[in-house]
């Protein structure tokens, strides 16, 4: 299969990598932290706006734009993310990962992160009560909590009976409000959400491993 190239301000990128490069190297290396790029930094301020205008719901997300700025990932301390700041003082993020790719987030990604943000309490909860290293190889540094039966094949199994019983899947989110811009199910959707969360809670088992464990353990094919 033939890889497609990017043009961006009328530079040709050869494979979208080599874009991916090109991108993190303005928002990481160029810039990096930043509340406010527009002033900061007005020589790459315009090469991100037309980075994020790659975005599906650039139109949207930037009406009444009036600055950019580049903050932590709270789900991940290693990430930046950009920010779209408004005249109104509010603020809406917008991925530099989905502009980079033009394509939308779909379906089941959101379905994902409404799954994973409503089990917060029980995360939370089980590292509280649990030893502040590594099960692996005993490291305390950038701990995770893991699922032993992968949280995909966890989440696989639960939709099929969901739809075992004809029960609805949800396809409408909200939005988080802790400033992690994940999504969560609606009100409308309560009854489902308290499905999963019991489920979940009943099912999954929990790890602390340590972030390099974690990121190389084997993935999973059963997943939706």
């Amino acid at each position: 299969m033939t890889r497609k190239s990017i043009i961006f301000l009328e530079k040709i990128y050869k494979t979208q990598g080599e874009f991916d490069v090109f991108v993190k190297n303005i928002i990481y290396n160029d810039i990096g932290i930043c509340n406010d790029i527009k002033n900061m930094y007005p020589e790459h301020y315009n090469t991100l706006v037309e980075i994020l205008k790659r975005h599906p719901d650039f139109i949207c997300k930037t009406q009444d734009m009036c600055n950019i700025k580049i903050v932590k990932d709270k789900l991940n301390i290693n990430a930046l993310k950009t920010i779209i700041i408004k005249k109104d003082g509010s603020e809406i993020d917008i991925s530099w990962k989905v502009a980079i790719t033009g394509k939308p987030k779909g379906d089941k990604q959101e379905l994902m992160s409404a799954m994973r943000s409503s089990i917060d309490e029980q995360i939370v909860q089980f590292r509280k009560g649990s030893d502040k290293k590594c099960v692996l190889c005993t490291n305390t540094d950038n701990l995770h909590i893991d699922h032993i039966i992968h949280f995909d094949e966890i989440v696989l199994n639960f939709i099929n009976i969901m739809k075992s019983k004809n029960i609805n899947i949800p396809d409408t989110f909200g939005d988080t409000n802790d400033d992690t811009h994940r999504r969560c199910f609606l009100e409308t959707d309560k009854d489902f959400k308290n499905e999963w969360t019991d489920y979940h809670y009943e099912n999954a088992q929990l790890r602390v491993l340590c972030q390099k464990c974690n990121l190389t353990r084997t993935k999973t094919n059963h997943k939706l």
